[in-house]
C-alpha cells in the first residue's frame, strides 16, 4: 500500500472498528494514564482510544487522508491532549513516552532506516513504559518487498534484549489484506523497559 488511494481504501475497510486487543491489554497494565506516541497511526482509531482513556497522545502518520481522518475525531476535549503530525516516522523527533505503539506501521520503515528509527523508539519508552505493536516476520507476503522491514523470530525477539517481553506472539495464516490475498507473518509484542 503505496498510493493514497490504497490507503483510502484501507481506512474505509477498517470502518469503525473497535481498538486493538494488544493496546488495550497494554493500556490497562498501567496504574494511570500517561502520555503515549502512536506510531502511524492511520485514521485514529487507536488513538482516540487512548484519549478517552485518560492519555496524552502525539499521534504521527505519513498519510494526510489518515490525519484528516482523526482530526475529524477530535472533539475539543480530546484535541486538549492530542498533537498530530503528518510525517515519515522515521523523520519525525520522538518525545519521551510511557507507551509506544506500532500497530501494523514499523515495517514500512524501509531496512536501511529502520535500525536508526528502532534506536529512537527504544531510546523514548520511559522506564516503567511500554513498547506494544507489532514486527513483520520473513515469511510474511510483503518480506519480499525491498522497501519494508521484515525479520526472522531471532532476530524480532532481538529488538527486545535488555526490555521486559510481556508478550511476544508469533502469528502466520493465510488471510486477507485491503490488496486482497497475503500470507501473514507478525510477531505482537509488548515489552517494557525496567522502571525504578
Amino acid at each position: 500500500m503505496t498510493d493514497e488511494s490504497t490507503w483510502t481504501d484501507y481506512y474505509d475497510e477498517q470502518g469503525e472498528r473497535e481498538p486493538r486487543e494488544l493496546l488495550l491489554g497494554a493500556l490497562a497494565a498501567f496504574p494511570v494514564p500517561g502520555e503515549a506516541i502512536d506510531l502511524g497511526c492511520g485514521q485514529g482509531l487507536d488513538t482516540v482510544a487512548m484519549l478517552d482513556r485518560g492519555w496524552s497522545v502525539f499521534a504521527v502518520d505519513a498519510e494526510p487522508e489518515g490525519i484528516r481522518r482523526l482530526n475529524a475525531r477530535l472533539t475539543p476535549e480530546r484535541s486538549a491532549r492530542c498533537a498530530v503530525r503528518i510525517a515519515r516516522m522515521e523523520e519525525v523527533d520522538l518525545p519521551s513516552a510511557d507507551l509506544i505503539h506500532a500497530a501494523f506501521s514499523l515495517f514500512f520503515c524501509p531496512p536501511e532506516r529502520f535500525p536508526d528509527l528502532w534506536a529512537r523508539v527504544r531510546g523514548a519508552i520511559r522506564p516503567g513504559g511500554r513498547f506494544v505493536g507489532e514486527i513483520l516476520g520473513d515469511r510474511d507476503t510483503w518480506a519480499a518487498d525491498p522497501e519494508r522491514t521484515a525479520l526472522d523470530r531471532t532476530a524480532a525477539r532481538a529488538l527486545f534484549d535488555g526490555l521486559v517481553v510481556e508478550r511476544f506472539d508469533e502469528e502466520e495464516n493465510d488471510g486477507e489484506a485491503c490488496s486482497g490475498p497475503k500470507h501473514w507473518h507478525v510477531f505482537h509484542v509488548v515489552a517494557s523497559r525496567p522502571g525504578p
